[in-house]
């Protein structure tokens, strides 16, 4: 049997080494980033390597088929510059972008570079949208002739139901100032959606007879509540290339983004544009 003195020596001991453990597990909690779903590890309750569980869809649990360009083109934007558009269809039926990344790059006719643009996009299943580019600045004497779009690392997501938003385009118009010189661009965007949104991306595009774009501007409108209307107008500064005989209006909101969506109406925190 262990005296008086030995059995306190070992409560001493005892205390110390439980009082290292709990400060080195401390600081290990400390140190050591909380798991992600772009960590590399297989954690939380992930199917695979960030993938599965609380993370997007694992990639070989279906398959996707690429993003499609379907529309590449460049158009004077005025003081020196050009503005690109793209429409990109998503030919997955189930399966959306939450993000992806893209390069757009403006060529003289020797392939040099003249402007770049690098930005990051998504795309709902089964959805084609436009993308536009605004302000590729070139040089007096440059003359653009070719625009190169590359998409990359597409992050899929697969969807057992989505809604779309319903923003819908009203009272287009366009219009000449008094100097007809420069021109404007009106409408209005109406939120038909049950949702509020912090952010809606408006894109215009002004085509010709022949349904080339001839000019593109985009604009952005900030606090959307579910069943408002706002108006919008912009400015085209410069005398615009061609006869404007078509005017596409197109308004989209980021329903990958949690931090889009005011919901005040909505208890749930699944949304119907995420059922996945």
């Amino acid at each position: 049997m262990l005296d008086r003195g030995s059995k306190k020596r070992a409560i001493i001991v005892f205390v110390f080494v439980l009082i290292i453990f709990l400060l080195g597990y401390f600081l290990y909690q400390i140190i050591t980033p909380d798991p992600t779903c772009f960590d590399g590890k297989k954690n939380q309750n992930e199917k695979g390597i960030d993938c599965g569980g609380v993370c997007p869809v694992c990639s070989d649990v279906f398959s996707v088929q690429e993003l499609n360009i379907i529309e590449k083109k460049f158009v004077y934007g005025g003081n020196n510059t050009y503005d690109g558009l793209i429409r990109i269809e998503n030919p997955n039926n189930t399966v959306g972008a939450s993000s992806f990344k893209y390069t757009a790059k403006l060529l003289d006719e020797n392939g040099e570079i003249l402007g770049e643009k690098q930005g990051q996009g998504f795309i709902l299943p089964a959805e084609t949208k436009y993308i536009t580019l605004i302000g590729f600045a070139v040089g007096i004497d440059q003359n653009p002739v070719q625009l190169e779009f590359e998409i990359s690392q597409p992050k899929w997501e697969e969807f057992s139901q989505y809604q779309k938003p319903q923003l819908s385009i009203y009272n287009k118009r366009f219009t000449f100032l008094t100097d007809r010189v420069g021109s404007e661009i009106y409408g209005i965007v109406k939120n038909e959606s049950r949702f509020d949104f912090n952010v809606i991306k408006v894109n215009i595009i002004l085509r010709d007879e022949n349904n080339s774009p001839v000019a593109l501007n985009s604009t952005k409108i900030d606090v959307m509540r579910s069943g408002e209307e706002r108006d919008f107008s912009l400015i085209f500064p410069y005398q615009i290339q061609g006869e404007v005989k078509n005017i596409e209006i197109e308004a989209e909101a980021d329903t990958y983004d949690s931090q889009n969506f005011i919901k005040t109406y909505i208890s749930d925190e699944r949304l119907p544009f995420q059922e996945y």
